[in-house]
């Protein structure tokens, strides 16, 4: 059975009709609480001692709707998360990493406003990443695999993406 991610937050994981007509069989999980991450990519790659894990990438609209800020003139930017969920049902949210952004090629202490990964895949013992720069661009990287998980934290169970996410009003600063 093809099964496809179609949520990060909840994690939702959907059978695939191969045939004609409506492809997904989709659940009602409008009653749950969710944030504003998306997954950027449909491919999501083994993870883990034993690939108990899939990883994949995750982004973030900051802000999250498309009106005037300080952060993009037109629409928003994009951060970026790892996350694992369950390689086996009963799928759930296994490990998540903090927001990044990639450097700039450009202006090596800053970051483009518009950046999307959309490629990811094992070469060695390093994942290569493919992105998207200002709708203009393409460029690709590696970061090992060992780097990747230190980035990634433990999720309790039953927790979500949306139980990670600061409060509105409050910073990310600890002082």
């Amino acid at each position: 059975q093809l099964q496809a991610l179609t949520w990060v937050d909840p994690v939702t994981v959907e059978n695939v009709n191969t045939g004609h007509g409506r492809r997904l069989t989709s659940k009602n999980e409008k009653n749950k609480r969710k944030s504003h991450v998306h997954g950027t990519n449909a491919f999501m790659v083994p993870f883990g001692k034993n690939e108990e894990e899939l990883l994949g990438m995750a982004h973030f609209h900051r802000p999250n709707d498309r009106n005037p800020n300080e952060y993009a003139r037109v629409g928003h930017h994009y951060t970026h998360a790892f996350f694992t969920i369950s390689a086996q049902p009963p799928f759930h949210l296994k490990r998540l990493s903090a927001e990044f952004l990639l450097q700039s090629h450009h202006q090596p202490d800053d970051a483009e406003i518009i950046q999307f990964i959309s490629g990811l895949e094992y070469h060695d013992d390093n994942l290569i990443l493919a992105w998207g720069i200002n709708d203009c661009e393409g460029a690709s990287g590696r970061i090992s695999t060992e780097v990747v998980n230190k980035m990634l934290r433990e999720v309790e169970s039953g927790k979500e993406v949306v139980d990670f996410m600061l409060k509105p009003g409050t910073s990310g600063v600890v002082s």
